[in-house]
């Protein structure tokens, strides 16, 4: 079982918000999660995309009453299924659920993200997710209008996929992040906080910081590369004022 990484051990003050940043846990839970005020997921919960384990997720989810808000998108496995002729074609329709019950945010404060924004009412984050992979594009110019149509507002941004050349090599060491998303993310966007996973090798934490600002990279992968519960969560703590 991996163990809870928590690298602010203390909360310095109310003004800060406590992020727990995972992905790809594919199906496995043995992991334990640390205390904080938003829970991150950037995809792959499942492993083949049944409805049973989309549903697993969902009532995991509901247990975690230590979160205000559980922010969710969806990864590769969740389209896993449905996947024909190298494009993605659809969701299992249990993520419908995730999509439509407006309870799941009333009540358990789960808030999933397609190709679209939420902002906070508590304390102002605006937040951006996207599940999509640049698979589901015919050609590099539509993959760019996708990654460049991310609001320039957004202070926390999840997609399943890493930039690249950040925290994005593989197993055997190739850099395999798509070059669109790291030209939107440090020319346009430019978040606070950028979380992702999909791979598994590059588990991980880095910064970078020029005169418009700074954005922390977290590759949150759970999973190692032969898909073991080997990772932590990732811990992060923001100031909304920064």
């Amino acid at each position: 079982m991996a163990e809870a990484v928590v690298e602010i051990e203390d909360k310095p003050s109310s003004s800060i918000t406590r992020f727990v940043c995972i992905s790809d846990n594919h199906d496995n839970y043995d992991f334990v999660l640390p205390p904080g005020d938003i829970l991150l997921h950037s995809g792959d919960f499942t492993h083949n995309g049944t409805e049973k384990e989309v549903l697993t997720f969902l009532n995991w989810l509901k247990t975690l009453t230590q979160y205000r808000l559980k922010i969710v998108i969806v990864g590769n496995h969740e389209w896993k299924r449905f996947y024909t002729k190298k494009r993605y074609k659809k969701l299992p329709p249990a993520i419908e659920q995730l999509k439509t019950d407006k309870s799941l945010i009333s009540d358990f404060g789960i808030v999933y993200l397609q190709e679209s924004s939420f902002q906070d009412p508590i304390t102002g984050w605006k937040f951006y997710g996207s599940g999509w992979l640049s698979e589901h594009c015919k050609d590099s110019k539509e993959i760019h209008q996708h990654w460049f149509s991310i609001p320039t507002d957004t202070d926390i941004l999840l997609t399943h996929g890493p930039p690249n050349g950040i925290l994005d090599k593989s197993m055997r060491g190739t850099s395999i992040g798509c070059k669109e998303l790291f030209q939107s993310v440090t020319t346009s966007v430019k978040p606070k906080l950028h979380v992702f996973g999909h791979v598994h090798a590059s588990y991980g934490q880095m910064e970078n910081e020029d005169e418009f600002g700074r954005t922390v990279f977290i590759n949150a992968s759970i999973c190692d590369s032969y898909f073991r519960t080997a990772h932590s969560p990732i811990v992060i703590d923001l100031n909304r004022d920064d």
